[in-house]
């Protein structure tokens, strides 16, 4: 049986005290603030401080509010991991998100979406006007599941650089990378299953979960070494997990990338302990290397992993152009894919596939990468410059994502309201875990075009910290 709200906030904040968020005698988040952060009653709240203060970690001092005991004791591994289900905290958060996405006067770190000198726009152009005019009937025809061959056989073609001997009838043409994780865990799991997720996670995977009414356990992620595999272990033996959803390359909020033997351990794990690995290899192109890393399906001998990746990232979010390769479970996966879209738009997949035919992808990946490098160390350098002492920085190997941890006096949720009125977006770290962790990180996206507004906007959001912590 479920427990009740003011008890999974309570339980929250308890993980954010053990895990070093809130440090001992440090002052927490007062009612009203915590009463809006998560979008509950201040009774809800005042609830889940009295159930902390009973347990001894915290403790009210009349007129200042509450702090973290200065005593505490270590919890247990079960307090730390445990199956949980999204309450809708996020959704708030998302949706402001969305909102601010469609704004051109606001400064896009906030979604991960590259700006468009960072896609092949012309090319796509030409290749879009070419077919309309040599083959205009392609608007007219339905591309059913499992979708384009020409375009099927150039990913193929594409996944030989991931170690990926593949065929085009392995693979299944979806709407974006996300419709393909959704598919993957319809095709291996049921209502009240579980699923192991990193942590923190792609805020798509915690929408996915909960859409299917699934159970999430949060497996921490480095940026040093990704997911931790001795507690995904330890999680795997206490727990029936049916899947492990893991992105091995640039991992989406941390940058992380696993090392060639974290990739074979997690792969003996599914295998030993029965659970699917979901490969979420969505930044898999984007690595800033010569060579890009080999994908886990690679080294799949059983055929149980799922792969799943998009072209969303690199030549056209518009086009919602993704694919899967299901392993044992294709069947299924192209039913459900049939049933819930029927087909995928052919003039999108088309044009896709001739780019890739032509040769232009690896010269746009080599030009884009050098520009993510650049962008990556001058984002760094102000950061340095004009934040906190103690803000700290990922250091991805790939992709276009940063992740920033913030001083604990600095609040993200604060921040990020902040720096909408002065018309900067950023995503904070609440929106990248279902147990309300990560309240002094936020994610930015460093593909915009880079100019003195850009470096003017993430001066402020230095400046906005900077006032916290006065």
């Amino acid at each position: 049986m479920d427990c009740p709200l003011y008890e999974k906030i309570a339980n929250q904040i308890e993980h954010q005290v053990h895990e070093g968020i809130f440090l001992p005698g440090a002052k927490i988040p007062s009612v009203r603030k915590s009463s809006k952060q998560m979008e509950v009653s201040v009774a809800t709240v005042l609830q889940a401080y009295s159930l902390l203060e009973d347990r001894g970690v915290i403790k009210a001092r009349p007129q200042k509010g509450y702090f973290v005991q200065e005593n505490q004791l270590q919890p247990t591994e079960s307090a730390k991991i445990e199956p949980t289900q999204n309450d809708g905290t996020i959704h708030a958060l998302l949706r402001r998100l969305l909102h601010a996405s469609q704004d051109d006067n606001i400064i896009q770190f906030g979604a991960a979406i590259p700006k468009s000198q960072f896609l092949p726009i012309r090319q796509l152009q030409r290749s879009v006007g070419r077919l309309m005019r040599l083959e205009p009937e392609i608007c007219a025809a339905y591309e059913f599941t499992p979708g384009s061959l020409s375009l099927r056989r150039q990913i193929a073609i594409r996944m030989l650089d991931s170690g990926c001997q593949l065929q085009p009838d392995d693979i299944t043409i979806t709407l974006g990378c996300q419709n393909a994780l959704m598919l993957s865990l319809q095709a291996v799991a049921k209502a009240g299953d579980t699923i192991a997720i990193e942590s923190p996670a792609y805020h798509g995977v915690l929408q996915a979960i909960e859409i299917l009414n699934l159970k999430a356990i949060e497996i921490p992620c480095s940026a040093e070494d990704g997911i931790d595999l001795d507690l995904l272990e330890k999680a795997a033996t206490k727990w029936d997990i049916k899947a492990c959803i893991v992105t091995p390359n640039n991992q989406n909020p941390i940058g992380a990338t696993l090392s060639h033997q974290a990739r074979q351990r997690i792969i003996d794990q599914s295998v030993q302990h029965n659970f699917t690995l979901i490969e979420d290899d969505v930044y898999g192109e984007l690595s800033y290397k010569d060579k890009r890393e080999r994908s886990l399906k690679a080294d799949d001998k059983l055929n149980t992993v799922i792969y799943c990746s998009s072209f969303s990232k690199s030549i056209a979010p518009g086009f919602r152009v993704g694919w899967i390769v299901g392993g044992r479970f294709q069947t299924q996966i192209e039913h459900y894919a049939y049933v819930q879209s029927l087909a995928i738009p052919t003039l999108t997949q088309t044009a896709i596939a001739n780019f890739l035919e032509n040769g232009a992808y690896d010269r746009h990946l080599r030009k884009t990468r050098l520009a993510y490098q650049d962008n990556l160390a001058r984002c760094q350098a102000l950061i340095l410059e004009h934040f906190p002492t103690g803000t700290q920085t990922s250091t991805p190997k790939g992709g276009f994502l940063l992740w920033v941890t913030l001083p604990n006096t600095v609040d993200a949720m604060t921040l990020h309201s902040q720096a909408l009125e002065s018309n900067i977006g950023l995503l904070p770290g609440l929106a990248f875990s279902l147990t309300a962790q990560f309240s002094h990180h936020f994610r930015l996206n460093y593909a915009l075009n880079w100019d003195n507004k850009t470096d003017a906007a993430l001066k402020e959001l230095g400046r906005l910290c900077q006032q916290q912590t006065n």
